[in-house]
């Protein structure tokens, strides 16, 4: 472990071209990881970072001293926090915002101003807030503040009738054994300090003197920037922090709670929650996860649900902050934390929470057309036309949905009538109807696509918004496509790749498990001969997903996409049991468990499991189980043997990593025909699903699994080469 966190600070160091830094890896108990490297300062002389060296810690003063001042002034009962800001700073225009909404960067307020230049005080400072009109309504819009949290150290003040900094000292710093932390480092501790950048404004390289010039004009002391402090001093507060010893466990429940702010899930009081993994703050794959940044090169992360915390404290900016680069220092580090203590696991976001997170930029002012169903939500589980209310200046013109309608309540193939949204037609384009009409895309700017598709060639989805690029390329409307993962990932690949292609359930010559989200599929379609115009397709990709992903790795709710995939494991077994659609059996439709049943009154389960051999059951688990089909409104109203006592076979998954339900479905086929010659029978949908007679005609010659599945690796690496990849896979980083 050492050496690999190690490493990862070498090379976070080495390829950020960053001076130095000191990282602290730990839980309750325990010290994984704690290494200096690097150097503290290049210039005027060089000198080594020290696991001891004092950092100046830039906005992590946000969360450390300011956010943790004000909750625990909220616990002790001296304020709230939806209190307008003017009932502690006596101010009339402050009153247009509350104390949450300066915790949470939702005021309104600019980011940061040069104000040092002409301001000399907090007061001052205080008087320039109040003197500018909010760019919207506070709690409307999430865009982080500096003066919102220097109001904020005002507040502590004025609350707790003490300086900010002598009360962070006596309820946090003291309390908790942070004997290296202060604001205005006193000249013995400066002898510790790491350089940051040269300040034209000062006329010299900053150490041991807070580098945020407007903190420095009102005194060092300030509820955005200030604090210095050491790794080991910072762990102290993570640990204490997440023991609930210095704020109670209810509290910081309360702070980092995810959702909170409805226009920007992912910020806490105070705090940010849930990190991104491709963002510039670092990353802990954990949805608990909250943390924060300082501009310096300061970062913290703490995981609610492991008890993990990892500090990564360094001086990107110095010698000049032309050269910072805090985004590649963090990321290289953190993502060797994650690859340590989380393989396998991420905390996904989708293209949709990727439109939340840019701030619904690229719809603001559009018109839409919307191609959705109710499966797609965003991490918090918000249907996207809920979602989309949260921008009152996007404007959605119509409303398409693909099979199964809306609400995904309508069985396979069964046609969706007159469905609404409020305010709104929604249009199906299952049926007859597959295409928006030119008259309908007249009047819109952006074609938005939100599906969840569930990795299977059979699908219809993929084939309707196939349909749609066409009619958008036809009609000159660019389309904004929000990604999802393939739930089945994107490492594996099976089946034979469609010979004949143009049916809703084979649309593309690719294989039945084909691997691809459905941006990589819409890229693919555009890539490959288009019959027409082509469409602007702009992709919103995944964040936190890589192709080594199943669903189960992604930390996502799971909305049933159809009536009969109603988990993760049916869409994995779906690849191969679809497949019965096209014999006389039952593929366990009118049960609970569709796809995971196969059976006929006729069938002989005992015996058809003796004749597949153990290799093709890799990852599943087969047993014989007697069951009888219903009717079920909305998911198989005449299920074949309706009402008849099937015997039939049950398929598990006990390891979906190594399942390869594909071959597995052939086996069954092939291991039915020999055992019952007489009652098996093909119908005349098994060539459409399977992509042309090519796989019947070879069970029909009796060619084993083996020599067809040497086929489809030949075909599968030729698809490979040429296929899309928007993602990377894990074992394939750096």
């Amino acid at each position: 472990m050492q050496d690999s966190l190690h490493k990862a600070l070498r090379e976070a160091v080495s390829k950020a071209k960053c001076p130095g830094g000191v990282a602290y890896v730990g839980a309750k108990d325990e010290t994984y990881f704690f290494e200096a490297e690097g150097r503290r300062q290049v210039t005027p002389k060089p000198l080594p970072a020290e696991r001891l060296t004092v950092y100046d810690l830039a906005s992590l003063t946000k969360v450390i001293a300011t956010t943790t001042a004000v909750m625990l002034l909220r616990d002790d009962g001296v304020l709230a926090l939806d209190q307008p800001v003017s009932e502690h700073i006596p101010v009339p225009s402050l009153s247009r915002f509350t104390i949450r909404n300066l915790l949470t960067h939702t005021s309104g307020l600019y980011a940061w101003h040069a104000d040092y230049k002409d301001v000399h005080s907090v007061t001052e400072f205080v008087q320039r807030c109040a003197d500018i009109e909010p760019d919207w309504e506070p709690g409307t819009r999430r865009r982080y503040s500096d003066p919102g949290f220097l109001l904020l150290g005002m507040v502590v003040e004025l609350a707790s009738r003490d300086s900010l900094d002598a009360f962070c000292r006596k309820r946090i710093f003291e309390p908790l054994g942070m004997k290296d932390t202060t604001f205005n480092p006193p000249p013995a501790m400066r002898e510790r300090c790491a350089a940051t950048a040269w300040c034209s404004w000062r006329g010299r390289v900053m150490r041991g003197e807070v580098h945020d010039e407007n903190a420095y004009a009102v005194g060092g002391v300030s509820g955005h920037a200030g604090l210095f402090s050491t790794a080991p001093d910072v762990a102290r507060f993570c640990r204490t922090l997440l023991a609930g010893e210095l704020l109670k466990e209810t509290t910081l429940a309360e702070m980092t709670r995810l959702g909170q702010v409805a226009c920007y899930p992912w910020q806490g009081l105070g705090w940010q929650l849930d990190p991104w993994r491709g963002g510039p703050q670092g990353y802990l794959p954990s949805r608990a996860a909250f943390g924060h940044t300082g501009w310096t090169g300061t970062s913290m992360w703490m995981d609610r649900d492991t008890g993990l915390f990892a500090i990564l404290l360094g001086n990107t900016c110095h010698p000049d902050r032309e050269h910072r680069d805090s985004e590649t220092f963090r990321r290289t580090f953190y993502d060797g934390v994650a690859a340590r203590f989380y393989p396998g696991r991420g905390n996904t976001h989708t293209g949709l929470d990727r439109l939340v997170l840019d701030d619904f930029a690229p719809l603001r002012e559009k018109r839409i057309a919307l191609l959705t169903h109710h499966a797609a939500v965003d991490e918090l589980g918000r249907p996207i036309l809920d979602v989309l209310k949260l921008a009152p200046d996007v404007h959605v013109k119509v409303v398409y949905s693909p099979e199964h309608g809306l609400r995904g309540q309508a069985e396979a193939g069964e046609s969706v009538g007159g469905q609404t949204a409020p305010g709104m037609e929604v249009i199906s384009l299952y049926g007859r109807r597959r295409r928006p009409s030119r008259d309908e895309l007249a009047g819109v700017d952006l074609f938005v696509v939100d599906l969840q598709d569930v990795g299977a060639r059979y699908y219809t989805y993929p084939a309707t918004m196939r349909e749609c690029l066409a009619a958008c390329g036809e009609a000159g409307t660019p389309v904004l496509l929000l990604d999802r993962p393939n739930p089945l990932g994107g490492a594996v690949i099976e089946g034979p790749a469609a010979d004949e292609a143009g049916s809703p359930v084979c649309y593309a010559h690719i294989p039945v498990r084909h691997g691809m989200t459905l941006g990589e599929l819409a890229t693919l379609f555009l890539a490959r001969e288009w019959p027409g115009p082509k469409p602007a397709l702009t992709v919103h990709p995944l964040d936190g997903w890589t192709p080594d992903f199943l669903f189960d790795s992604c930390s996502l709710p799971w909305l049933a996409p159809s009536p009969n995939i109603p988990t993760p494991e049916t869409a994995l077994v779906y690849i191969g049991m679809c497949l019965f659609e096209g014999t006389n059996l039952n593929e366990g439709r009118g049960t609970d468990t569709p796809f995971q049943l196969i059976g006929a009154p006729w069938l002989r389960p005992d015996v058809v499991l003796k004749e597949v051999e153990a290799e093709w059951t890799t990852g599943l688990q087969l047993t014989p189980d007697n069951y009888t089909p219903r009717a079920i409104p909305g998911k198989a109203i005449k299920p074949r043997y309706k009402d008849e006592t099937c015997q039939g076979i049950r398929i598990d998954v006990t390891d979906p990593g190594m399942a390869r339900p594909f071959t597995l479905a052939v086996a069954l086929i092939q291991a039915i025909r020999r055992v019952h010659p007489a009652e098996f029978a093909w119908n005349d949908h098994f060539d459409a699903l399977a992509g042309g007679p090519g796989l019947r005609r070879g069970v029909e010659r009796g060619e084993g699994v083996r020599h067809m599945a040497r086929q489809w690796r030949e075909e599968i690496e030729a698809f490979e080469a040429l296929r899309p990849q928007l993602y990377k896979a894990e074992s394939a980083r750096d």
